[in-house]
């Protein structure tokens, strides 16, 4: 072993990590600014988990899309640099343009910054501040862009600026198919998965954004690889993504029998309101998730 390359790679690591960590920082603080109305950092402090969950799916999300850009063949330190830095800046628009989309579209009419400081009275007479569930769904969305944004940004084969036109073709196909999970899910489910999050049913809110989650997952795997054509790869985009959508909505299913055999997920979402099992039952389909995206 090169002990003079060694160093060298963990240098030049040490430069990536201190990068990602500005970004993580950067979208603190334009989100920072973009809620302005309300203090974050306070609402964390006083424990509002709706806020922390939100806070947190972002900073993954971002860090998970970035992983994409630092991985592949170098073609050199200042270059990966540079493609690092633009990758950042490409990563934190698409994540809070993901958030707009759960916003207006996913979430339809629930404005999430309202229902993230907004006080609530539990089942149990309880009053906590901040509607976990949105915060849970909106979490669940940017978690799933970064393995969206990882997955095309990774891929190797075609030109620097084909690279930067196949992360925001893949955004906007991989928002459209997170979007039609999202739909089909409520089709498939025996409640109104909408009305259960407006009423802070963090069941709920665990149940959709896992979902999402599983499917960022299969749609990296999707996507990741060499380039090679537009044709091609928005072909094998197309089934991957039809047969994930299809195979994580057949297993939900399934999981509910295999994992609930003395209840069913409606029952315990809509009248338990049980998180531990939707976090059993959420975690089981992410565990599909992967193997598939590893099979594929």
């Amino acid at each position: 072993m090169d002990i003079a390359v060694t160093l060298e790679g963990l240098g030049q690591g040490f430069i990536y990590v201190v990068i990602g960590i500005l970004f993580i920082w950067l979208v603190k603080k334009i989100d920072d600014w973009r809620t302005r109305d309300f203090d974050d950092d306070v609402h964390i402090d006083d424990g509002n988990i709706a806020v922390g969950l939100r806070r947190s799916g972002l900073y993954l999300g971002v860090a998970i899309a970035l992983s994409g850009a630092l991985g592949g063949s170098s073609k050199g330190f200042f270059l990966d640099l540079s493609h690092l830095l633009i990758d950042g800046f490409i990563i934190t628009l698409f994540m809070f343009s993901s958030r707009f989309i759960n916003d207006f579209i996913m979430l339809g009419n629930i404005n999430n910054d309202q229902e993230c400081v907004k006080s609530f009275v539990q089942p149990d007479g309880r009053k906590v501040v901040g509607n976990t569930a949105v915060g849970m769904v909106e979490a669940g969305m940017y978690v799933a862009t970064g393995f969206i944004l990882n997955g095309s940004i990774s891929g190797s084969g075609g030109t620097f600026v084909q690279s930067i036109v196949s992360a925001i073709l893949f955004f906007i196909l991989g928002q459209l198919a997170l979007l039609i999970v999202g739909f089909l899910y409520e089709l498939i489910t025996p409640f109104n998965v909408k009305n259960e999050i407006k009423s802070n049913n963090l069941a709920a809110g665990i149940g959709l954004g896992g979902i999402l989650i599983a499917l960022g997952i299969i749609l990296m795997s999707s996507i990741s690889g060499p380039f090679t054509g537009w044709a091609n790869d928005l072909t094998s985009f197309g089934i991957y993504a039809v047969y994930g959508i299809l195979m994580l909505l057949i297993f939900r299913i399934v999981i509910d029998k295999l994992l609930l055999p003395t209840t069913d997920i409606a029952t315990e979402v809509k009248e338990d309101r049980n998180v531990a099992a939707l976090i059993v039952v959420v975690s089981a389909i992410n565990a599909v998730a992967i193997i598939i995206a590893f099979s594929m």
